[in-house]
């Protein structure tokens, strides 16, 4: 397996954790290198920016949907933002996806205008400066909108099939939809000679089991609750034993699965011996905090 690598914490915007992964320090830096110069920095920066802005868009729409957030991810394929569960409706779920892009769009219709109106003027530093926000905008919206899981574009499509089929049933379509993308892309990779499609058509294909493996977690009748169990602390990748409950009352929502012992999987998260196994526990209930700056979750077994 490819280990994680580790991610920081930058800050928090609107109340929600922003963590930047080492992965997208590279992202950044082949953005730099394909730009160079202060025209490379100022892309890089805009493109920083420019994800931040869109996961922020899902996670103040999820948020005012009830649906947990507990941070925003950025990483070598963008950012993410990351929710506890999933949106209970359908229509939800495309509130949630399309807020991404739509914020995208937005950043890159303003983009456009300024640019119009300092190119009119004669303005040319300011010129450019926009015409970059208008097209990194409109790139972002465009490749989350493609219909392909984990895209935004697969959500709204698996949030579609859902009203005829069930949940676990519109996932596997859409994943057959995503892969038929990842096989298109790694043709393409190869025939063009780019590694970074060839990651990309990797990504799509691999991440479609998680998306899979949540679906049918959905199956079984989760619920909500507060309680002090074993602690898995995922920054630190370790299992450690709180003195007291009473120290973490507030809580982002926890999953319980019906029968005592019944396995079923946290996608994203280790398991609680430490390793990175696929994110298994043999537990009944997780509940998901924020604790000085990090995800704890805790595991009752």
């Amino acid at each position: 397996m490819i280990p994680r690598l580790r991610s920081y914490r930058l800050g928090s915007l609107f109340g929600f954790p922003i963590e930047v992964n080492l992965s997208f320090l590279i992202l950044l830096g082949v953005v730099f290198f394909l730009w160079g110069g202060l025209s490379g920095l100022l892309v890089t920066l805009i493109a920083f920016a420019s994800v931040v802005l869109h996961e922020l868009g899902h996670a103040l729409v999820a948020r005012r949907l009830s649906v947990p957030v507990v941070g925003i991810e950025l990483h070598f394929f963008g950012g993410a933002a990351k929710m506890v569960g999933q949106p209970k409706r359908a229509n939800d779920e495309v509130l949630i996806a399309a807020a991404g892009p739509a914020v995208s769009f937005a950043l890159g219709a303003a983009g456009w205008v300024l640019a119009s109106i300092t190119g009119a003027l004669g303005i040319g530093a300011l010129h450019t400066l926009f015409q970059a926000i208008a097209w990194i905008n409109l790139i972002v919206a465009l490749f989350n909108l493609v219909p392909a899981l984990p895209m935004d574009g697969g959500r709204i499509l698996r949030a579609l099939l859902t009203r005829k089929y069930p949940f676990e049933r519109a996932t596997e379509i859409a994943i057959k939809v995503a892969r038929g993308f990842a096989i298109a892309l790694a043709v393409y990779g190869v025939a063009s000679v780019q590694l970074y499609m060839l990651l990309l058509a990797a990504f799509l294909w691999f991440l479609g089991a998680t998306e899979l493996h949540m679906a049918r977690m959905m199956r079984h009748d989760f619920t909500y609750d507060h309680q002090g169990y074993r602690r898995y602390d995922h920054a630190n990748d370790v299992v450690v034993m709180p003195p007291g409950a009473a120290d973490e009352e507030e809580g982002y929502g926890v999953w319980g699965a019906p029968g005592a012992g019944r396995p079923f999987g946290f996608p994203g998260f280790g398991g609680p011996s430490g390793r990175r196994d696929g994110g298994i526990f043999s537990a009944g209930k997780v509940i998901v905090r924020r604790r000085g700056g990090r995800v704890v979750i805790e595991i009752d077994d």
